[in-house]
């Protein structure tokens, strides 16, 4: 009888609640800044990183995703910083729930190491497994923070690149 209590809540927020949720054919461009880590030579290095994203609503629960970053780590005393370079593109599956919309995604991409001990740079076929969180208070934007998990083709065990950015982005097309 006492969750009879919680439908006018459940109501009131249904009806003032705005609708800013994923839609189809809805773009998405925006920015990304955060920490990023790297395993090099058997240790974890921790840097700055951030980057550029730009998605489209395929369904309302389907998003192509494109994703464009990079980070620079401090590996060894002696050597220039290790700089990481990406460009990713893939889907992500959102599950709208009025202005909060979690999504997964897997994406496929392009990686380029350079510095540190490298003598020239190296460029590696990459996979990355996304969980994001977006808040989206209205229709024309976000902010949220989206978590990576990124390994790559020739060693997909040992080598472990990840990253946690905050995130910013202009919605349109709705």
């Amino acid at each position: 009888m006492r969750w009879f209590s919680c439908v006018p809540v459940i109501v009131i927020a249904t009806v003032w609640a705005p609708c800013v949720g994923a839609f189809e054919r809805q773009w998405q461009a925006g920015v990304d800044l955060g920490y990023a880590g790297v395993s090099w030579n058997d240790e974890f290095h921790g840097g700055l990183g951030g980057g550029v994203h730009m998605a489209y609503g395929m369904t309302d629960a389907f998003n192509w995703m494109l994703e464009v970053g990079g980070s620079g780590h401090k590996v060894c005393d002696d050597c220039k910083r290790l700089q990481v370079l990406h460009a990713a593109s893939g889907v992500a599956y959102t599950l709208d729930i009025i202005q909060w919309v979690p999504y997964l995604g897997l994406l496929v991409g392009g990686y380029r190491w350079s510095g540190a001990e490298e003598a020239s740079a190296q460029y590696k076929l990459g996979f990355q497994g996304a969980l994001g969180f977006d808040y989206r208070p209205s229709r024309s934007w976000a902010v949220g923070v989206q978590l990576r998990y990124h390994t790559f083709l020739d060693d997909p065990f040992t080598a472990h690149y990840m990253t946690t950015f905050g995130r910013f982005e202009l919605l349109w097309g709705w």
